[in-house]
This record gives C-alpha cells, sequence and structure tokens, in this order.
C-alpha cells in the first residue's frame, strides 16, 4: 500500500468506504425490511385469527360446538386459509384444506399433532387459568403459524385452532427484500460510477498541483530567475503554493545575498592584493626620485628647472597611485569594530561642523539617540555620504543639504538630503556595487564601504533619487536599550 501512488491509495480508500457503507447499509436495509415485514405479516395473521375465531364463535351457537366445527370448511373458504383443530391435549380432531380442485374440504382422520413446544407454551398458560391465549409460533420450515385456545360461552376452553401462514407467502416477503436490493445495488452502481468520475476528477485537481510543485522543485536554480505558480482558488492547494512561492522569493534573497557576498569578497581579496603589490614600491619610489633629484640639481645646476619639474611631476604620480592604494586598502580592511556607546546627534553634529561652508542644514532632534557602534566606522560612512551630497551638486547651483534624524520603530534613521544631479534610473541598481561611481574621479568604492559598514551594524541603508533634482540617503542604525 505504501508503494503505491497517492492518487491510487486515494482512489482505493474512497471506493472501499463506497463498497462497505454499500455493504452496511444494504444488511441494515435487509434486517430492517425483514423485521418490519415480519412485524406486518404477524399483525396481519393475529388479523385473519380474530376473524376466524369471529366466525366459530358466530356458527357454534352458543355452547353447539360440534356443529361449528362440522362448518370449519365453509370458514375456510370465505376466509382462503386452512384450518386445524386440535383437543386441548394436543390431538388432532379436524381440519379443513383444499383438494385438487382449489375447493376446501374437511379431514377428520390424521395423526397430525401440535408441534411439543408450542403445546407445552399452551398447556402452562391452559393450567394457569389464563384468558385469550394465543401463540404465534416458527416451525422447522421457518413458516409462522398461530395457536388460539378456544373458549365457549361458558368461557370455558374446548379446543385449540391453528392457522399455518402459507409458505408462498413468506417467499414473496424474500421476494420483495430481494427486489430492494436489487434497487439498493442499482442506486450504489450507480453512485459508484459517478463518484469514481468525481473522484478522478477532484485527484486531478489535488495531484497536478503537486505535480507541478514537484517539476518545479526539480527545476530549482539558485542563480536563475524560478516562475511562481498561480493557483486561483485560497484551499489548502492555495496555501501550499502561497508557500511555495513565498520560498522562491526567499531563495532568490538569499541567492542574491550570496552573490553580493561573493562578490564583496571577491574585491576585497583584489582590493588586498592590489594594495599589497603598489604599496610596497611607492616610498622606495618617492626616496629614489627626491635623491635623484638632489644630485642632478648639485652635479648640474643648469637642469635645476627641468629637473624639478621632472620630479614634481613623478611625485604627483605617485601620490595619486597612493590615494588609490589606500582607497583600496579603506575598502579591504574595515578593521575591527570597536562599539561604544553613544549619543548618535552629537556624533552627527561633529561632522556636520566640519562642513559649515557646504550649506549644510541639520536639524538636531529634541530626544536623545543612543547607539552602541563603532565611532569611527560612523564616520566614514558620514563622511562619504556627506562628500557625496556636496559633489553631486553643480557649482552654478546654490547648495542645500539637510539632514534630520528621525525614529522608527527599533531604529534610529539619518536623513541625508541633497538638491544636486540625482541617479539615472538604469544606474541606481548598481549604486552599492564595488567600483561603481557617478563621478569623474574616484575608484568607486566608497558607498560599498559605506554598505559594508552598515550591514555590520545589523542596519540598512536605502535612497531615493530623481534627475536633476537630487537624491536622498536614507541610514538606520539600531537603537541601543540600556
Amino acid at each position: 500500500m505504501k508503494k503505491l501512488k497517492l492518487s491510487h491509495r486515494i482512489l482505493i480508500a474512497m471506493f472501499t468506504l463506497i463498497f462497505f457503507s454499500f455493504i452496511t447499509v444494504g444488511l441494515i436495509t435487509i434486517i430492517r425490511y425483514q423485521s418490519k415485514n415480519k412485524a406486518y405479516h404477524k399483525e396481519r395473521l393475529q388479523r385473519k385469527d380474530r376473524a376466524v375465531v369471529e366466525s366459530i364463535r358466530f356458527l357454534t351457537d352458543g355452547n353447539n360446538v360440534h356443529q361449528g366445527l362440522n362448518n370449519l370448511d365453509q370458514i375456510s373458504q370465505i376466509h382462503n386459509l386452512d384450518l386445524r383443530i386440535f383437543n386441548l391435549d394436543g390431538s388432532f380432531i379436524i381440519d379443513s384444506s383444499k383438494d385438487n380442485e382449489g375447493v376446501y374440504i374437511l379431514n377428520t382422520i390424521s395423526s397430525q399433532k401440535i408441534e411439543p413446544k408450542a403445546f407445552d407454551i399452551l398447556y402452562k398458560k391452559i393450567n394457569n387459568k389464563l384468558s385469550n391465549i394465543k401463540h404465534i409460533y416458527t416451525n422447522k420450515k421457518g413458516d409462522l403459524e398461530i395457536y388460539t385456545v378456544l373458549y365457549n360461552d361458558n368461557k370455558e376452553p374446548y379446543a385449540i385452532l391453528n392457522i399455518p401462514y402459507k409458505a408462498n407467502d413468506l417467499k414473496n416477503i424474500n421476494n420483495e427484500i430481494m427486489n430492494e436490493v436489487f434497487v439498493l445495488s442499482s442506486i450504489y452502481v450507480f453512485l459508484f460510477i459517478i463518484s469514481a468520475i468525481m473522484a478522478i476528477v477532484l485527484l486531478r485537481q489535488i495531484t497536478n498541483p503537486l505535480k507541478l510543485i514537484t517539476q518545479k522543485l526539480g527545476s530549482l536554480e539558485i542563480n536563475q530567475t524560478n516562475e511562481p505558480l498561480n493557483w486561483p482558488v485560497k484551499d489548502e492547494i492555495g496555501m501550499l503554493i502561497m508557500q511555495y512561492n513565498q520560498l522562491l522569493v526567499e531563495l532568490k534573497n538569499k541567492a542574491d545575498e550570496l552573490a553580493q557576498s561573493e562578490r564583496k569578497s571577491a574585491w576585497k581579496n583584489m582590493a588586498k592584493q592590489i594594495a599589497h603589490e603598489i604599496k610596497n614600491p611607492l616610498t622606495p619610489m618617492r626616496l629614489s626620485v627626491q635623491h635623484f633629484e638632489r644630485v642632478i640639481v648639485k652635479e648640474n645646476p643648469n637642469l635645476k628647472d627641468q629637473v624639478l619639474q621632472f620630479s614634481k611631476m613623478l611625485i604627483q604620480q605617485i601620490d595619486t597611485m597612493s590615494t588609490v592604494v589606500s582607497a583600496f586598502s579603506n575598502f579591504a580592511s574595515l578593521g575591527e569594530e570597536k562599539k561604544e556607546v553613544f549619543y548618535l546627534q552629537d556624533e552627527v553634529l561633529r561632522i556636520v561642523d566640519l562642513y559649515k561652508e557646504s550649506g549644510i542644514k541639520y536639524n538636531q532632534p529634541d530626544s536623545n539617540c543612543i547607539v552602541k557602534i563603532d565611532r569611527s566606522h560612523l564616520t566614514r560612512v558620514l563622511n562619504n555620504i556627506i562628500k557625496n551630497a556636496i559633489e553631486s551638486i553643480p557649482k552654478e547651483r546654490k547648495k542645500n543639504i539637510i539632514i534630520n534624524i528621525i525614529s522608527i520603530d527599533n531604529y534610529w534613521e539619518i536623513i541625508v538630503k541633497d538638491n544636486g544631479l540625482g541617479i539615472p534610473e538604469n544606474l541606481q541598481p548598481k549604486i552599492f556595487e564595488p567600483k561603481f561611481t557617478t563621478k569623474n574621479s574616484g575608484m568607486g568604492l566608497g558607498l560599498a564601504m559605506v554598505k559594508n559598514i552598515i550591514d555590520d551594524f545589523h542596519g540598512k541603508i536605502t535612497f531615493l533619487s530623481k534627475l536633476d533634482e537630487g537624491t536622498t540617503f536614507y541610514i538606520q542604525i539600531p537603537k541601543y536599550n540600556e
């Protein structure tokens, strides 16, 4: 059973349920029908018995018992019943039954006796002098019989009347039951076929989405776009597909984070290597140029101007390379975090004071903004963001840079808004990638470093930018609760 497919197991379960329900309902129907019909035929037999007893009482004319018994064939003809009369000791007196021509005739010679079990019950009741003694008995053939004690006008018992219930009547009962079972079977066969069709349709609705999910799970690719599934109904399958689609989103986010982490790691390794390879020879080169300058000028004073100009150019290039190396070095290694508790608004004020002449407006918050992060790393973040804001504003445009600090849930949010040139939409997704820059100078590592620092803070950094109107950066730093 465990090796069968889910659809096959559900079909077997449904068909088994239908089959057993048919058996159960069929058995209950047969039992109830038999019980109901048995009760009906018992009542019918009792009605016939009462009618026959009344006829015998009428024909006996007081105490003339023998006259009534001699007219037993007439009573049988009227009620269309076989009748038997026995003495109180159970011996045979007379009966009336049909001959070959279908006419009731009397018979006074027979060795018939009352069934022993029935006689025992009747004999006890007669000895106890009970009145209206009747007993319905099922004989060995399964046929019903009724025994009734007959009384004279003095209320004295004088004989026992026996009315057998014809086998044909009981056979009719069985025929009725078989007809009922046949009708019930037909109904259940029809229901079985309808249920099978509905089960197959329902199973396809259940298993098709599961098969589709299985196929999708088998074809999942971390580095590719995985299409979500659509399900129009908000049922259990819909909830499963919704969960699958949500997992797809989470998988994509994790894949993006992994890819970004790998790129960041690769850039850090490359930056370290570049810094190491270039930084070491720069100082000896600078010293060699300066030494060369002194020697040549001393030995050839006429070449002083040319030598000074040449050495100045070389030293400028060396200094430029040193700046590049420092940028790579800063990006590659931020150093170990030294967390400390301080007021964020005071640190922002200290950094803003460094740019007094740059048109920065700082709106200090009314409450203290307590954080626990590396102060020097925060300084590098704000310096970078503020410098980018200043450099993004054209020289002919009046600088308007606004800095605010607000509270958002569990974060302090620093908002830096400028009125610069803005960032084109097609470049915005790459803003935090290493080597990306919108300026004519620089290595494009500043915002990548800022993103790394904010991530280390367990914070968030986002931005909104509109071309030729400016850019707004939102830096969220976790609050510190003492």
